[in-house]
């Protein structure tokens, strides 16, 4: 391990030198005992990282491991037993992870990553809350990138209704970085999830440190969702790094024209695949996953609702004198209501299905069962997919007792 840890202090993290590595050396521990002119004949190094090499001595990694015990940090390595297969299969796997929480088996669990813009609308947070709420019931692990907006929704989904998530950071602990999601970060901790980075303790935030954090998050997953994504977001270096891993990019359509969804709709335009109800993820999956996934246990229950804990989490940054975290306002959806002003319904996006159209558009009554809606024109498994798409995107919820609400 500490081997490992002194060849990421010398070169640093997302350094693309591993499997040049592995095959001139085998091992880190033999490239640190081997001469300076072994390495130059390896012809794998720069001049600079081989002088790099040099100035870094062992003690620099066991000051590293020894914080890290100190402060309650695991150290992953690619000998550790618990390093994911997966990251080995990338072109450029980490040297060394740091990890808060309870590490999942990525080898036996499939995840998938729900990345969007921070300046989410609220239709957006809904969706993405909802999405990773029913996919974490369904067997996956929820990663995202732990800063506000669409990554705290993508957490809270799956941490309030009992999965594991995972937020990869874009530095190392014990940096103050988004105080705002503190609480967040402490709570996925809690929840048994876990905080995972790339970059020793104490290591600051960089730009770069970004496009180095987004390629775990797309290589840990099976999938890479993207809700809301202008252009220049960082949820399109995540995509794009989904798509060069060979991994599957799904997309969240939005109403064309919207600035939070210039980028999305264009990687629907490159062959993103839209997810326009529950089944559109699932179906992608259960042949290759088999019982470790199932759209039955997704929809087995109602989602709990995230308002109380993002109340409280307000509260108490007020208390704190923190600035509130407040989600934005809603463009893409506009509130109507019915001449007998017994219900208030929104005026639906032409991306929903046909089948959740005409569902929503025939329900007479703010609260209803499945049982309620069947007629020669839905059967029950019609009904349980338009409502699942219809939750999705944030236009019912589900209540106790089998019943649903529109929204």
């Amino acid at each position: 391990m500490i081997y490992w840890v002194w060849l990421q202090c010398a070169l640093g993290a997302g350094n693309n030198r591993y499997h040049r590595i592995i095959s001139k050396f085998s091992t880190a521990k033999a490239l640190y005992e081997a001469s300076s002119i072994k390495r130059i004949d390896a012809k794998i190094f720069s001049k600079r990282e081989i002088e790099r090499m040099i100035a870094t001595p062992l003690s620099k990694a066991e000051e590293v491991l020894k914080l890290c015990e100190r402060e309650g940090i695991r150290v992953i390595t690619p000998n550790s037993p618990c390093y994911p297969n997966c990251l080995k299969n990338i072109a450029i796997p980490p040297y060394a992870l740091y990890v808060k929480g309870d590490f999942p088996n990525f080898n036996e669990t499939p995840a998938i990553c729900i990345v969007g813009t921070r300046a989410v609308s609220e239709y957006g947070y809904k969706c993405a809350y909802s999405l990773s709420g029913r996919l974490s019931m369904g067997g996956f692990i929820i990663v995202s990138g732990g800063a506000i907006g669409s990554d705290t929704a993508a957490h809270l989904g799956a941490m309030l209704t009992g999965g594991k998530t995972v937020a990869l950071l874009a530095h190392g602990f014990g940096v103050s970085y988004l105080n705002k999601n503190e609480k967040l970060r402490e709570d996925i901790v809690r929840s048994g999830g876990c905080l995972i980075t790339e970059f020793p303790p104490n290591t600051p935030v960089t730009k770069q440190a970004f496009h180095v954090r987004n390629r775990l998050m797309s290589a840990l997953t099976v999938g890479t969702v993207v809700v809301e994504a202008p252009f220049g977001s960082g949820s399109l270096i995540t995509a794009a790094n989904a798509t060069e891993q060979g991994k599957d990019v799904f997309v969240i359509p939005g109403q064309p024209g919207l600035e939070n969804y210039e980028g999305s709709n264009e990687l629907l335009r490159d062959g993103a695949k839209p997810v326009l109800q529950l089944e559109d993820i699932f179906s992608e999956y259960t042949y290759r996953l088999g019982d470790k996934i199932s759209i039955d246990r997704a929809m087995a229950k109602p989602l709990p609702s995230y308002r109380l804990y993002v109340e409280n989490t307000e509260k108490s940054l007020k208390k704190e004198k923190k600035p509130p975290y407040k989600l934005k306002e809603a463009t893409d959806v506009n509130w109507v209501k019915k001449e007998n002003n017994e219900i208030i319904k929104k005026i639906l996006p032409e991306n929903l299905s046909k089948n959740a159209k005409m569902l929503y558009n025939q329900l007479d009554k703010q609260i209803f069962t499945c049982d309620d809606l069947l007629s020669p024109a839905f059967d029950s498994k019609a009904i349980i997919s338009a409502l699942g798409e219809l939750e999705l995107f944030g236009f019912i919820k589900s209540l106790p007792g089998g019943r649903y609400s529109l929204k």
